[in-house]
């Protein structure tokens, strides 16, 4: 079994060193400094077909990927990033390539509403919209309500994202949590967009 592991990801490693550009894999040892710990810079494709046809591009709101890449040791939660785009790994089984997700945003993460403490520093993430949300959020009477959005942020260690802590993107967009799944494969959370 392990010996057809090594014959399968070493297929996959000259697929990657065919198909794609040389890229960075970074390993997260600090969330408060996700991109500080750099592993090393493997070749890298990314496509939204397991098969790695190349036929169509990945569909709008929808940031699982598939990867090949020639990195020895991936980890589920490690960044990977090819020219100013980023994913993280959320799933590595046996005899398939690797399950990412496309990031779209930077963003640090706040405690509850009140504390400043930072918890998390610019780590790429995915934020996608799904929906019409639950909570004007706003305070207001009459306030429109904000988008429902869903994050997707990889496995950091020591960091448990809760409800109510307070998400800042690179575009200076402020975001509520509202609810959190935890998993091994990483964060899966519904926030609110902040209206004022």
């Amino acid at each position: 079994m392990r010996a057809m592991q090594q014959r399968v990801d070493a297929g996959f490693a000259r697929a990657a060193r065919r198909l794609g550009t040389i890229g960075r894999h970074y390993r997260v040892v600090d969330p408060l400094k996700p991109l500080s710990t750099l592993m090393g810079t493997p070749f890298l494709c990314f496509d939204a077909d397991a098969g790695f046809q190349m036929r169509k591009p990945r569909m709008w709101a929808r940031p699982m990927v598939y990867a090949l890449s020639d990195a020895p040791s991936l980890c589920i939660g490690d960044i990977l990033q090819q020219e100013e785009r980023f994913y993280f790994v959320a799933e590595i089984e046996a005899f398939r390539p690797p399950l990412c997700v496309a990031c779209n945003k930077c963003i640090s993460i706040f405690g509850m509403r009140g504390v400043t403490q930072l918890h998390v520093g610019q780590c790429p993430a995915s934020i996608v919209l799904t929906g019409k949300g639950e909570d004007s959020h706003s305070g207001m009477p009459g306030a429109l309500r904000s988008g429902s959005y869903m994050l997707s942020l990889p496995v950091l260690p020591g960091f448990y994202l809760v409800p109510y802590m307070q998400i800042i993107d690179e575009l200076g967009l402020r975001y509520t949590v509202d609810s959190v799944e935890l998993s091994r494969n990483g964060t899966r959370a519904i926030v609110s967009l902040q209206q004022i």
